[in-house]
């Protein structure tokens, strides 16, 4: 658990710039599949990624510890497609530290205040 925050993925070992630190799949889910209601998104909303622009595989839901990641404004992770179909890799952007929490940038308009 990360103070203030709750869940969160903690760096276990030291890891340079560009260190794949998870490869993971990801579940690709078709928008016309997602359930709507009215004036509020569901909880399975808050934890979808960004997939493709190609219909039918607009996003994808991420297994492993994908969907546990804090966001920041100034992360230490990014996450990248592949390599293998349907898997997405997590990537310092920075040399990280032993016990570091891992972030990256959800890159969307939050819907919690990012204290």
């Amino acid at each position: 658990m990360i103070p203030g925050k709750g869940r969160g993925v903690v760096a276990t070992e030291a890891c340079a710039e560009g260190t794949e630190v998870e490869r993971a799949p990801v579940i690709v889910v078709p928008v016309d599949d997602m359930l709507e209601c009215d004036d509020r998104d569901t909880i399975f909303d808050q934890y979808l990624l960004y997939w493709s622009d190609e219909p039918g595989e607009e996003v994808a839901m991420g297994c492993g510890l994908l969907m546990i990641y804090n966001h920041s404004s100034n992360p230490n992770v990014e996450f990248r497609s592949g390599p293998e179909p349907y898997t997405m890799s997590v990537v310092t952007t920075r040399a990280v530290q032993a016990g570091e929490e891992l972030t990256y940038d959800y890159d969307c308009e939050l819907w919690f205040d990012p204290a």
